[in-house]
């Protein structure tokens, strides 16, 4: 084992006794400094680092749901349209169209919502007329569509 200049003590030194000792309690509370330093810098470091990874997987998951979104608003022009053909003209087939592509939504997590008989809810509806007296959905003119509790489009209902 290789001895270091520092840690050897010539005899001239060894005489001097106290004031070596002074001398080597200040190396000492140096390096302890030094170490604390370096321990609260390496912490703040690894906190930091912390931080950084949850901030970055919250940062991936409002942009998948972003991408969901969009695709979502992106196919719901094609579902009012099938809503509004299947009210005027029902048809087996337009039905099965509707049931997929509903389906197909609903797999990225894509709800349809709004229905008669459903109670009211700013967050989630838009009234378009009032024929009753309650908060009660009478008629769905235009469904709406969440992700979780987020609403990508209200639903246009009268009450």
């Amino acid at each position: 084992m290789q001895e270091r200049e520092s840690e050897f003590v010539p005899e001239e030194e060894a005489e001097q006794g106290p004031a070596l000792i002074k001398k080597l309690r200040e190396k000492l509370k140096k390096a302890i400094e030094e170490k604390q330093e370096y321990l609260d810098g390496w912490q703040r470091s690894r906190a930091d680092f912390a931080n950084f990874k949850k901030e970055e997987a919250a940062r991936e998951g409002h942009k998948e749901e972003r991408i969901k979104a969009e695709l979502a608003e992106a196919i719901i022009p094609t579902l009012d349209s099938l809503e509004m053909a299947l009210k005027n003209h029902p048809t087996k087939e337009l039905e099965i169209l509707q049931k997929q592509l509903l389906n197909s939504l609903k797999k990225i997590g894509v709800e349809r919502f709004g229905k008669s008989g459903e109670e009211f809810s700013p967050h989630r509806h838009e009234a378009l007329a009032q024929t009753g007296e309650g908060d009660v959905v009478v008629s769905v003119e235009r469904s709406g569509y969440s992700i979780g509790d987020k609403v990508i489009r209200p639903a246009h209902i009268t009450l």
